[in-house]
């Protein structure tokens, strides 16, 4: 789709495979810690939902969505640094919006940077809680109760998931198992699922995400030193929403960092999705 910014044609299309390279280079820039497994697993869940930005035919900048069903995320709104403060992020904005409402989205979510803010604001988004994102190390512990996800968890891992979190990510758990499987754990209580665990390893850490627990079970910071014994001593680094206080303390407990935040944000109808205080970590800010 072509756009008119400061008189010239700006053209926006969709994210392919080949532009994760580009992608990864932005995300860079902004130290996000993004890897390449994150933009395949966002075009994989839609591979209508990510896009760039195009002066010339070069890449100028990019955009991603997540539709779940009634609701759905923006995310990675990034624009080259030299070609900023022209609109360019508007634009974007207004690509992605556009695309969630021909899906049937009708309630949009994303975790802004203050800088980002005032543009989030003049399209409708009103903050919500501030969306920590914490650094910290945890002394390993086994536990009886806890073991490794399987393939075959993956039914009521979906079904547990979407109850606190609004809807499936079955796709994105999927993933995280196929390619982390030491860095998935559940926790059985008297053989029923009391909650799961995932993370990813990045470049010098290891990011939670997602962890959700039943009933804010006391047995939550077991399934966190259970998860330690796979990370070989790196740090843990974790995003986690403020209105989360159960979640809170054990990262005290455990001295994490702030290292910095985002505010989540949100427009159109109101709901609780994503912000249950089952939910110990976020997937990630692209996805809730």
């Amino acid at each position: 789709m072509q756009h008119s910014v400061d008189g010239r044609s700006m053209y926006i299309r969709k994210m392919s495979q080949q532009d994760i390279e580009f992608a990864l280079t932005l995300t860079t820039t902004e130290g996000w810690g993004s890897i390449k497994l994150d933009f395949e697993e966002l075009l994989a869940f839609d591979p209508q939902g990510c896009f760039i930005a195009e002066f010339s035919d070069e890449p100028i900048g990019m955009i991603c969505t997540t539709p779940y069903n009634s609701f759905g995320f923006v995310s990675n709104l990034i624009v080259l640094r030299e070609h900023r403060n022209k609109k360019l992020g508007t634009e974007l904005m207004k690509h992605a919006l556009e695309y969630l409402e021909r899906k049937h989205v009708v309630s949009h979510l994303l975790d802004g940077v203050m800088k980002a803010i005032s543009l989030y604001e003049r399209f409708g988004f009103e903050k919500r809680h501030k969306s920590l994102r914490l650094e910290g190390y945890v002394e390993p512990k086994e536990s009886a109760d806890i073991r490794y996800m399987t393939a075959g968890d993956l039914d009521d891992i979906d079904q547990f998931d979407t109850k606190f979190f609004g809807a499936s990510r079955k796709r994105f758990i999927e993933s995280r198992l196929r390619h982390f499987p030491k860095l998935c754990k559940v926790l059985d209580i008297n053989g029923e699922l009391a909650g799961y665990i995932m993370g990813s390893e990045r470049s010098g850490f290891i990011r939670i995400g997602p962890w959700v627990m039943k009933n804010n079970h006391e047995q939550a910071e077991d399934l966190l030193r259970d998860f330690a014994l796979e990370v070989d001593g790196m740090p843990l680094q974790i995003g986690v929403l403020k209105n989360n206080r159960r979640a809170l303390q054990i990262f005290q407990k455990h001295k994490f960092a702030q290292k910095s935040f985002s505010w989540r944000m949100m427009r159109g109808p109101k709901g609780n999705w994503t912000f249950s205080d089952h939910l110990y970590a976020i997937c990630s800010a692209a996805r809730g």
